[in-house]
């Protein structure tokens, strides 16, 4: 029984390391904004950074798509050593998809994606907003001052 015990264990253990190095690669690290995160409207830039440095001969593929489809990558992203820089035309509010492909400087190619959730800035109602909300304030209190007339003036009937 110790002997079945000990080979399951060793298969185990073999097929874990053996993964692990299989999955080696380079890929990304991390992004700022990264995926799941939530980022305010007029973002105009992402920094993404490789778990290995990327190969100075090509230039990395990336898109970030606004919810309509449209491009917004305003330029070829800058790449110094892991970290790549992608500035952006001002995002709208929405959901975005980012792509992206490198080449490392091994040769491997990465390819993933994410979506970036872009959310309305506090001051982008152009005072839509703040409108709204005078006009229902001062219809609040009118209604109060009402009922507060009203009341008066069946207490004194």
């Amino acid at each position: 029984m110790r002997r079945l015990l000990t080979g399951i264990a060793g298969a185990v253990l073999t097929a874990v390391l053996t993964v692990g190095t299989a999955d080696a690669h380079s890929g990304l690290d991390r992004a700022t904004p990264g995926p799941g995160d939530t980022a305010r409207a007029g973002l105009d830039r992402i920094e993404m950074e490789f778990n290995g440095p990327l190969d100075p001969a090509t230039t990395p593929q990336v898109e970030v798509l606004d919810p309509h489809g449209s491009d917004e990558v305003a330029a070829d992203p800058v790449v110094v050593d892991n970290r790549l820089t992608v500035h952006l035309r001002s995002l709208d509010a929405g959901l975005h998809t980012v792509r992206y492909t490198a080449t490392f400087d091994d040769g491997h190619r990465s390819t993933g994606g994410y979506y970036l959730s872009v959310v309305p800035r506090l001051d982008d109602d152009s005072g839509a907003n703040t409108w709204l909300y005078a006009v229902g304030g001062g219809t609040v209190l009118l209604l109060l001052v009402l009922v507060g007339v009203l009341r008066r003036w069946l207490r004194r009937s």
